[in-house]
């Protein structure tokens, strides 16, 4: 099965190897992206720099994303200057560039090492598929908390089904606030954990998942494979500090939505 745009990609990857020849290793990633800028030209591809896009969630602008490089108004860039290999987040954003503007390919691509890399991230909308497990949390939801809790439910699907998988923690988590301030749920979106040891307060902790109604700690994960037990015990240690019982974590995962309950 052939390669999305694979003569464009070869094209594309000459261009990145002849500025990384040409300049060597250790300079900022927006020295690259200047030297990617002219050599792009001189191979003649339609290019666009620095553009700027919006998430948007019922009207209201949630956050604002500005890609390195498009070229030929098919391929992402994506360029970093690190000297390491590609880290997480990287992949998180390109797949939120790929998504934001409606392509099927990014290049990300590192200038930093002695040999640049180059890492093709090709994107689909996956199906919206989702599973979903209260079984943990069933017995202690008292009749307020299921009115509460049928909202939040509606307030995420809603969410999932305008907006699919494929953006990142922070966008998810901003896209469900807005859909409980269209719906008038009630939140804090940062709660202070004062933490105690040994019988003395040994920090104010901020917590940034937020609360709903004054009831359930919302923990928001993206592009995950699969629910991590790091993120059940991390609500569970906020449940149990600040006293609550019900937690929900959401995952917008790799290929599914996941939410299950957490209890203390």
């Amino acid at each position: 099965m052939a390669l999305i745009y694979e003569e464009l990609t070869k094209e594309l990857r000459r261009c990145v190897f002849d500025v990384h020849n040409a300049l060597g290793t250790g300079y900022d990633e927006e020295t690259y992206h200047q030297g990617m800028i002219i050599r792009l030209e001189k191979s003649g591809f339609p290019l666009r720099s620095k553009e700027k896009c919006f998430v948007e969630h019922r009207s209201e602008k949630v956050h604002e994303f500005e890609l390195d490089l498009i070229a030929d108004d098919k391929v992402i860039f994506e360029l970093k200057s690190l000297q390491s290999d590609f880290l997480q987040p990287n992949f998180v954003q390109i797949i939120s560039y790929l998504k934001l503007w409606q392509k099927q390919l990014g290049l990300l691509v590192n200038f930093g090492l002695p040999k640049a890399k180059v890492k093709r991230i090709p994107f689909t909308e996956k199906e919206k598929k989702k599973m979903e497990n209260y079984n943990y949390i069933k017995a202690i939801l008292a009749p307020a908390d299921r009115e509460h809790l049928r909202n939040l439910r509606e307030a995420i699907l809603t969410v999932f089904d305008m907006h699919g998988l494929g953006f990142g923690e922070s966008i998810c988590q901003d896209l469900i606030l807005a859909e409980l301030r269209h719906k008038e749920i009630k939140y804090a979106s940062k709660t202070i954990i004062p933490v105690e040891y040994e019988g003395r307060i040994i920090r104010n902790f901020e917590m940034t998942l937020p609360i709903v109604e004054g009831r359930f700690i919302l923990g928001i994960t993206a592009q995950q494979k699969q629910i991590e037990f790091y993120d059940i015990a991390k609500i569970q240690t906020y449940l149990s500090a600040l006293n609550l019982q019900i937690g929900l974590l959401v995952n917008f995962g790799k290929k599914e939505l996941q939410i299950t309950g957490v209890r203390a």
